[in-house]
């Protein structure tokens, strides 16, 4: 189980990869890498933590699509707690928390590759998503593949925004022409997203 903690930083490349590299102490992410893989057609994810260890994890166009709207939702949840009867307002905080996250982002370091590999040097398919809402500061984001371990990570509302940042970037790499624009969670199509397993289908 892989766990995402703050204050972090954001850094990208001058080509399709964008990396989250986490500081805090204790320290279990230090970075996320983004890439787009013109042969798979899939955009390479790779997290290392503290260790030194190196998860990597394949997502393909079908499973953006699926998780781009999770993570508005997830990010309309933390609005909601703002303005709770305001689906206007939530929107315009949801904008707002996007343009900070990234506007405080630092884009010189570069990814570090890991040194062992605990799920295998291959990458590993995803096929799901889960959302464990509670009180508090953040949120859970569980990606799986359909079967075996995956990535866990817990994400407050920077880092939800960081991440949307992230994909964005790969996409506009991979050209899929996928539309990840940051809307509030009432606008995307599946209102339901945070109740339960999403699957590829």
């Amino acid at each position: 189980m892989v766990w995402v903690s703050i204050p972090f930083l954001v850094t990208k490349s001058a080509t399709t990869q964008t990396w989250i590299r986490a500081l805090s102490t204790p320290t279990q992410l230090e970075q996320f890498s983004a890439s787009y893989d013109a042969t798979q057609d899939r955009l390479l994810l790779r997290v290392r933590t503290s260790d030194d260890a190196e998860f990597r994890f394949w997502l393909t166009r079908r499973y953006v699509d699926l998780l781009w709207p999770v993570l508005m939702k997830m990010a309309d949840t933390f609005s909601a707690r703002k303005a709770p009867t305001d689906p206007a307002t939530r929107g315009i905080l949801a904008e707002m928390a996007h343009g900070a996250a990234v506007s405080e982002a630092n884009f010189s370091d570069q990814y570090q590759n890991g040194s062992s590999f605990p799920l295998g040097e291959a990458p590993i398919l995803l096929s799901k998503i889960s959302v464990t809402t509670k009180e508090g500061n953040t949120q859970t984001l569980t990606l799986l593949p359909q079967e075996g371990q995956g990535l866990h990570l817990e994400l407050d509302e920077k880092l939800v925004h960081v991440i949307a940042r992230l994909l964005q970037e790969a996409c506009n790499g991979a050209d899929w022409g996928l539309k990840l624009q940051v809307v509030s969670g009432d606008n995307n199509s599946d209102p339901g997203a945070l109740t339960g397993v999403r699957r590829l289908h």
